[in-house]
């Protein structure tokens, strides 16, 4: 079982002399469900959703199995999650984001198709990953996470070393994180911040053939900015 003063310290702003801030990887931004959707959500969320505040988890209760565990950081509208969790009934699948519809939309998924293997947490993933034991992830997928393009706020940006630690902690030898993006500048700094970390292997490229074309990448197809995939394993 994880040890919490052995566990990787999220990263603090001091501000003032104010309590100490989590660095949000995010922008806020809530929209209201409709009614169908605030009914769903109100009544699975207590069945199928972790908490990100807490003791440290134990997958397999949670799961009850020992399958293959794999994270993924801003389902956005849960169209992945959806498309991934029933063909894949042999891997357990952890979606997190901050924002209500999105969530709502997989535990309507999981309401429907019976996606036992499903469990979703709204919240702040780095919040979550102090809750994570160490090497109990096989996979960690951020796909076209906040690209934070200006230089300014970059030090927002979801790869920044800190991070990438906390990543390489909760993954098991032989795990790995997948990350897709269209901007060239995000991934190119973070293969050299995963590169530099000593944890990982040198990078793969090549889109797996599970991963469906999300809104934001047809978006970026249009205006000529092709999506970019690539594995990192866990050494």
């Amino acid at each position: 079982m994880r040890d919490e003063k052995s566990a990787v310290t999220v990263l603090r702003v001091l501000h003032g002399d104010a309590e100490n801030r989590l660095v949000r990887s995010f922008r806020p931004r809530r929209r209201k469900l409709g009614p169908e959707l605030t009914r769903v959500y109100d009544r699975l969320r207590s069945t199928w959703s972790v908490a990100e505040h807490g003791s440290v988890l134990d997958l397999g209760a949670v799961f009850a199995n020992d399958n293959p565990v794999c994270l993924e950081i801003g389902c956005g509208r849960g169209d992945l999650a959806i498309a991934f969790a029933p063909s894949h009934p042999d891997v357990n699948l952890i979606a997190i984001d901050i924002h209500t519809r999105g969530i709502a939309n997989i535990l309507q998924a999981i309401e429907n198709f019976s996606l036992v293997n499903t469990r979703v947490v709204e919240g702040d993933v780095l919040v979550l990953l102090q809750r994570i034991a160490v090497a109990s992830l096989d996979e960690v997928w951020i796909f076209f996470p906040d690209p934070w393009p200006k230089q300014r706020e970059q030090s927002r940006r979801l790869l920044r070393p800190e991070v990438v630690a906390q990543l390489a902690e909760v993954l098991k030898p032989g795990g790995c994180i997948r990350l897709a993006t269209d901007i060239e500048d995000y991934w190119r700094k973070s293969s050299d911040i995963i590169a530099s970390s000593g944890f990982f292997a040198a990078p793969t490229v090549g889109r797996p053939e599970w991963r469906i074309e999300t809104v934001f990448e047809k978006r970026g197809n249009v205006a000529g900015l092709p999506a970019v995939d690539m594995s990192f394993e866990r050494l």
